[in-house]
Formats: structure tokens, C-alpha cells, sequence
């Protein structure tokens, strides 16, 4: 076998040097998809216990990918949820918790602090082309989650299928410019949101009661409504098995990085309120997490321990081979031992009550409340009062899914009163800013609001 000319072979070892850097560059720069399912209560999946098949679609997602059994939200209601998502803070230090009143709303409701980086922004840093679509008035560029966003369109209040077919279409025109640039797609999903409203064909596909809740049994009216909340769940999923397809049929599908999760749960009357944004027990709090991460060693792999909403930053920067700011509370999901060695996640809410709950990784819950006063909005000036706050109850939220029993035992109670306050000590250090004062509301957008059950 003849030799190849010394510069023929430089040549050829240069292209097999540059095709490799080419393909390392490629898996730590994947499209990244990011589904926002709200208002979807994790215990409301099929594949995560429900008695009901509701999510055959995200079930066989799940099972392909990684799955947190546990995941938490940062705050059971949007604006403040997805805030926490896009920073990768706890509420307490993004500070975007609009008030529940229409009169303070219309003076001027708060935004999102535009000197916070978010996802968005710190992807289009990295050399990513971003867009969103959101049907929710409240993740609007008005308030503030448009930064880092090339282009975000709102549509309100449309259903799973016209918000995939914008999904479609923001990829078809990238495809059709020859965008070369790695994509991230935010795509903002409403239907299990009230009012509850499934499209012929699911809206009476569940009838009766449950069987197997671990929660009281539910009135006729509640179960009505639980009825067309899962209608809306079984005909999000449908749409979300037909956008996948779309992505498979383009080729995308296999390498794209996708995390779906929900912003929060909904409770019907389990502990004495109507939807959310109300108190942090699991109808409210615990979430569906599943991120396809393209590693091998994450493929059907379930985290057992509790996690958080605000770890999604964290995982998404180390997927691309980025550190985190040192200021984030969270930490990648990909990372078993950071998982395993934190102490306990926070959940926060301030809108008909001001709680908060910290969880360990067992699942033992400490829920904690101070008095609230409407009249007076701005969520800093309740950290006064979170220095002696009243105690709820502790719940093992594993065995007592319902949190129906608080357990009476001292020595778990001073462990998580001590990692919740090493917990919000952290958060109020890293403090930005209140939300910043926003324009004043038009009444298009305050009836949007309303009809979604916010601005009492």
C-alpha cells in the first residue's frame, strides 16, 4: 500500500480534527425545546399514578427520558413561577409577585427586573436564535419574559393545537432563511387552565367520580370539573404526540434537547381554595418534570429526590458546558450528587395568603404563613415578618400525599426550620430588585386576566 503525500495527509487528519470539533460542537449546542404545560398538577398523569390514562404521549416521554418524580415549583402561579424558570431564582429574589388586585393593577403592575439575565437572554449570549409563543396575558413582553426573545408572540388564551402550529411555523421560516444557529423554542401550552373548556371529543371522555384519590372525597361539582380538567390534559397531550411527529418527520426530533414542565398544579377545594395561588400542598405545588437531555446514562432514569423549578437554568447551562452563576439557588439535574447533597427546596406564594414551604429530599414538608395584607404589595416588606412566621403543619408528603395529618415531632420540625431559614437567607442575599413598576394595565389586558381567575 502506497503512502499518502505528508501533505495530503495533513489535510485529511486537519478534516477529521475539524469534523470531530464540528460534532462536540454540535451536542453541546443542541436545539432546545421548552414546553410549558400550565397549570398541569403532576398528579393529574397517568405516568406519574394517576388512576386515569390521561398522558399516554408524556408517559412514553417519561419512560424514554429523564423523569423528576418530585419536582416542586418555585410558586404555584404563573407570573411568579415562570419567573423563577427563566431566572433560576426563588421569588423572594426576582421579586416578580404582581398583587391580586385589579386596583393596584390598573395603577401599574409590576414587570420582571430587566436587569435580571434570564434563560432567553443567556442563550442568544451563547449564539442562540430564541423565540416564544404564550397564550397566558401574563408571560407577555409587557410584564416583562420577552427579554432575550429574537421574536414572542402572544395569542391568547388559543388551544394546544394553534399553539404547536405556531411552533411549526416559527421552524418553518427558520428553515426556510437557512438559519444555521442552534434554536430555542419556548412554546407556552394553557389548556388544563380554567375556565375548563375541552374540545368536542374530550369533553366527555371522563365521567364519574375517582377511586383512588388519596384526597377526600370530592363534591359533584368539583368532580364535574375534574371531569373537563382532564379532558383538557388528554387533549393537550394528543397535540403534543402530533407536534413530536411533526419534529420526527423534519429530522429534529432525535438530537433536540426538550424540557416540558408545568408552572404549577390546581386545587379544587383539597385544602379550601379554587385553582391557585394559594398554598404550597402538593395539588398546588408538585409538578411534572421530564427533560430529554440526549445522554445516555439519563435515559428512563427517575430522580427520587425532591427537586425545583429553579434547577432548570442550571441543568440547560450544564447540557450546553456552562457553569451557573454563583447566585443561583439551583443546581443541574444531571448532576446525582448535587441532588443528593442539597438540603431541602423552597416554594413561595404571596397572593391570597403569604406562605411558604421548605422540602427536604425524604419529602418532609415545613409550611409556613404570615399575616397578608393586600393593601400592602410589595413582597420585601413581608420579610420583616418572615423572621418569626407561624407554623401550618409538617407533612411527610410521600406517605401523606394529601398532607391530611401534620406530624408532631420537634426534631424535624428545627431541621427544616433550619434549612428554610439558611434556604431564604441565601435568597434575600441575592436579591435584584423589587419587580420593576410596569405601564399602566390596559382593561384588554386586565379582562384577560380576570378571565383566568387573577385580579379579584
Amino acid at each position: 500500500m502506497k503512502r499518502l503525500p505528508k501533505f495530503i495527509a495533513l489535510i485529511l487528519c486537519f478534516c477529521l480534527l475539524s469534523s470531530c470539533t464540528q460534532k462536540e460542537w454540535k451536542s453541546n449546542r443542541p436545539n432546545i425545546l421548552f414546553l410549558m404545560l400550565d397549570t398541569l398538577r403532576a398528579d393529574h398523569l397517568s405516568g406519574y399514578g394517576y388512576e386515569r390514562t390521561t398522558t399516554p404521549i408524556l408517559d412514553t416521554f417519561a419512560k424514554e427520558n429523564l423523569k423528576a418524580a418530585y419536582a416542586l415549583t418555585a410558586a404555584p402561579w404563573t407570573p411568579a413561577s415562570v419567573a423563577s424558570m427563566f431566572t433560576g431564582l426563588y421569588p423572594t429574589s426576582h421579586g416578580m409577585v404582581p398583587p391580586n388586585d385589579r386596583t393596584l393593577a390598573k395603577k401599574g403592575l409590576v414587570r420582571l427586573n430587566s436587569s435580571l439575565e434570564t434563560l432567553p437572554e443567556k442563550l442568544k449570549g451563547l449564539g442562540y436564535q430564541t423565540a416564544g409563543v404564550s397564550p397566558n396575558p401574563w408571560i407577555t413582553k409587557q410584564f416583562g419574559y420577552a427579554q432575550g426573545f429574537d421574536e414572542f408572540h402572544f395569542i391568547a388564551r388559543e388551544p394546544a393545537n394553534k399553539i404547536a402550529e405556531s411552533g411549526r411555523e416559527i421552524i418553518n421560516a427558520w428553515e426556510q432563511a437557512g438559519q444555521e444557529k442552534p434554536f430555542f423554542l419556548y412554546l407556552h401550552f394553557l389548556d388544563p387552565h380554567n375556565p375548563y373548556a375541552p374540545p368536542a371529543g374530550f369533553d366527555k371522555r371522563y365521567t364519574g367520580n375517582l377511586t383512588k384519590s388519596p384526597f377526600s372525597a370530592y363534591s359533584e361539582q368539583m368532580q364535574n370539573d375534574i371531569n373537563l380538567y382532564d379532558g383538557e390534559i388528554a387533549f393537550m397531550d394528543q397535540e403534543l404526540g402530533k407536534f413530536f411527529e411533526y419534529l420526527k418527520k423534519k429530522g429534529l426530533y432525535d438530537d433536540l434537547m426538550i424540557v416540558i414542565v408545568a408552572d404549577h398544579g390546581e386545587q379544587f377545594l383539597e385544602h379550601g381554595n379554587l385553582r391557585h395561588g394559594n398554598k404550597p400542598y402538593n395539588e398546588e405545588a408538585h409538578v411534572p418534570l421530564i427533560i430529554k437531555t440526549n445522554r445516555k446514562v439519563d435515559s428512563g432514569r427517575v430522580i427520587s429526590e425532591s427537586v425545583s423549578t429553579v434547577d432548570l437554568l442550571p441543568t440547560i447551562l450544564a447540557r450546553l458546558g456552562e457553569a451557573k452563576p454563583d447566585n443561583l439557588p439551583g443546581v443541574s439535574l444531571m448532576d446525582e450528587k448535587a441532588v443528593k447533597l442539597r438540603r431541602g427546596v423552597l416554594t413561595e406564594v404571596r397572593r391570597v395568603y403569604d406562605m411558604k414551604a421548605i422540602t427536604d429530599n425524604l419529602g418532609r414538608r415545613l409550611i409556613m404563613q404570615v399575616p397578608y395584607s393586600q393593601a400592602e404589595p410589595d413582597p420585601m416588606k413581608s420579610l420583616e415578618a418572615w423572621a418569626s412566621p407561624e407554623t401550618v403543619g409538617i407533612f411527610d408528603t410521600r406517605k401523606d400525599y394529601a398532607c391530611s395529618t401534620s406530624l408532631n415531632n420537634k426534631a424535624i420540625h428545627a431541621r427544616l426550620k433550619g434549612t428554610f431559614d439558611e434556604v431564604l437567607s441565601e435568597a434575600v442575599k441575592t436579591l435584584a430588585a423589587p419587580g420593576e413598576d410596569g405601564e399602566e394595565i390596559k382593561d384588554e389586558t386586565l379582562e384577560q386576566l380576570k378571565s383566568l381567575g387573577y385580579l379579584q
